[in-house]
């Protein structure tokens, strides 16, 4: 059967496609995962998954993946999905495997003398400017929760009080100074 084409009424119709819940109302058991996986233990998925990564066609697709400069993340998360849609696992075991496979394929890059890219960055490190700093954080509570924004900045007053009479006590290194020369220990 030929799609409609944008020129159609039957394009045009926002009714012409199926109801939400359409695919609940097919046959059970026509995709590989609504089957009962072939591995429900994560030990037992990972040695097959490693098992089918050792036959030397695969390996040396994963090390031209690697060396192309595909992260590793990119690599586990590809098996991950592709395990899962096949019915050898569920998803809940699918995420447990990616730490071992991350570390089997760093190791193997290692072995192979290719600098292993971890994460789907630019310098293959963990991407770090996604973090909420203090100030959003500060905002969000003035709006959202303002008694415990404020239980927080009294509570940090005291603490900075606190430092500040620490640092004006007698006991307070005085940095600005020169260390105390050593003196030499008779016995």
């Amino acid at each position: 059967m030929e799609a409609p084409r944008e020129t159609d009424v039957e394009s045009l119709d926002k009714f012409n496609r199926p109801p939400p819940g359409h695919s609940l109302t097919g046959a059970k058991g026509k995709w590989a995962w609504e089957q009962a996986p072939r591995f429900s233990d994560p030990e037992e998925a990972i040695d097959f998954v490693i098992d089918k990564m050792e036959t030397p066609t695969i390996e040396n697709d994963m090390l031209s993946m690697m060396v192309a400069g595909m992260a590793i993340e990119e690599i586990v998360n590809g098996i991950a999905i592709s395990g899962f849609a096949t019915g050898h696992y569920t998803p809940d075991v699918a995420e447990l495997i990616k730490a071992p496979l991350a570390m089997y394929l760093a190791g193997l890059a290692v072995e192979n003398e290719i600098p292993p890219k971890m994460f789907n960055t630019k310098d293959g490190m963990p991407q770090e400017d996604g973090n909420v700093d203090e100030a959003q954080v500060m905002n969000i509570m003035q709006d959202r929760s303002p008694e415990s924004l404020q239980v927080m900045a009294e509570e940090r007053g005291i603490e900075e009080a606190n430092m500040e009479q620490a640092q004006n006590s007698f006991l307070a290194p005085e940095l600005d100074q020169a260390p105390a020369p050593e003196v030499e220990e008779i016995v």
